[in-house]
């Protein structure tokens, strides 16, 4: 399995979507930069761990779609793309296979087109949701930039913008028709747990061969009540519930063929219904990078900068530095202006208080902090309402049939 998923590193498609994340993390960059006028993470080392990272979920998610017999030929790609892409028109987030692959498996249900397999569809969908949530779970705090949002009552707070992306070497199986003289039984009777939906020419018999294929996964989040790390274990925990759900659904559908008009809309209503629960939960909770009542709040630290090689962290409070108290930005700017290169920062993590020894360097004496907002920020994010047309024109016509 792992030799198989290190084969892909050999196609250059794999190398196009790493070209891909490597430039919309160059994108992010420039996107800090004009925020805060410096860079918190090396681009280099982003998209190694990417790849790392994605390299894991491959034999991860490889394993899972063979373990079930997710067969290639049935799950009708060149049908949930297009979906996926005029879906992606509406709203970027839409670009997911709970939407796209949850349409088409409903078309097939309602209407018998397209020529797919549901099962098989959902399956696939649940499993590479599994591996997702995987990912987001290990990807700790790689992938996690700092802004200055602004909220609807206009308050200024500190946040996580929370974007990963990885490259997924797969490995998925493709029946072939063999004679039954040249078919090989070395399998166990139980497996695949799919089976091939389709009657095998007389004489043969179904076989499996592994075929190497390139995917891409991605997860965009805000940290605005949580930190970045207990945020994605909450994502990935409430988005392994939802991908465990749909693969019981889906593969109990084999059987019983009435569960797959509810597996199919349950792929994307049950995909919708996460995102918006959780989010109000973050959206509404209590901001925690905002300015304390004493010292100054770290919202992060610049890569290879004094305050990261110190261990420092976002939500960490500043007391003093060499003894001398800091209260806001500018007392800690000036107080840095007059520290010797190594001293002594005391400050307050979780309720204790801590301290380190920071060393400057002398051609350029910067302690490496971006701090919280403290509500003059000229560049900020602003969330913006996120509509559904549908739903929108039903609310519409609900209201005027009230008003009447």
């Amino acid at each position: 399995m792992v030799s198989g998923v290190a084969a892909v590193y050999g196609e250059p498609m794999f190398w196009m979507v790493v070209a891909l994340i490597a430039y919309q993390y160059r994108q992010l960059q420039k996107s800090q930069r004009r925020m805060f006028g410096i860079e918190t993470f090396s681009l280099t080392q982003q998209v190694a761990m990417t790849v790392f990272l994605g390299s894991i979920g491959g034999v991860a998610g490889s394993f899972l779609l063979t373990l079930v017999g997710v067969n290639l030929n049935q799950i009708g790609l060149n049908y949930i793309w297009p979906v996926a892409i005029i879906l992606m028109a509406v709203n970027m987030r839409y670009l997911c296979f709970a939407y796209a692959g949850g349409l088409v498996a409903l078309s097939k249900v309602l209407f018998g087109w397209p020529n797919v397999d549901v099962p098989q569809v959902l399956v696939l969908v649940a499993i590479l949701h599994i591996t997702e949530s995987i990912l987001i779970a290990i990807s700790g705090r790689y992938g996690s930039m700092p802004v200055v949002l602004r909220r609807p009552d206009g308050q200024m707070v500190g946040a996580f913008n929370l974007q990963n992306f990885w490259p997924l070497p797969l490995i998925l199986l493709s029946a072939v028709a063999v004679p039954d003289a040249q078919a090989i039984h070395s399998m166990p009777d139980w497996w695949p747990l799919l089976p091939v939906a389709a009657i095998a020419p007389e004489g043969h018999q179904w076989m499996y061969k592994m075929l190497p294929v390139v995917a891409a996964l991605g997860y965009t989040d805000l940290a605005i009540a949580s930190s970045p790390q207990i945020r994605r274990r909450k994502s990935a925990l409430y988005l392994a519930a939802y991908s465990i759900l749909l693969l019981a659904l889906a593969l109990l559908s084999v059987q019983y063929k009435w569960l797959q008009v509810f597996a199919a809309l349950a792929s994307p209503l049950g995909h919708e219904l996460l995102i918006q629960l959780d989010s109000r939960r973050e959206l509404e909770g209590i901001a925690r990078y905002v300015p304390p009542l004493t010292g100054v709040m770290v919202l992060d630290t610049v890569i290879d900068s004094p305050a990261y090689k110190a261990e420092l962290k976002p939500g960490d409070i500043l007391l003093n530095l060499h003894g001398l108290t800091v209260d806001n930005p500018s007392q800690l700017a000036a107080v840095l202006g007059s520290v010797p290169p190594i001293f002594v920062l005391e400050f307050m993590r979780n309720g204790r208080i801590k301290q380190r020894k920071i060393k400057l360097a002398q051609q350029e004496p910067l302690l490496g902090v971006i701090l919280v907002p403290n509500g003059n920020e000229v560049q900020y994010i602003e969330l913006t309402e996120d509509k559904i047309l549908v739903w929108e024109w039903f609310k519409e016509k609900v209201g005027k049939t009230k008003d009447k």
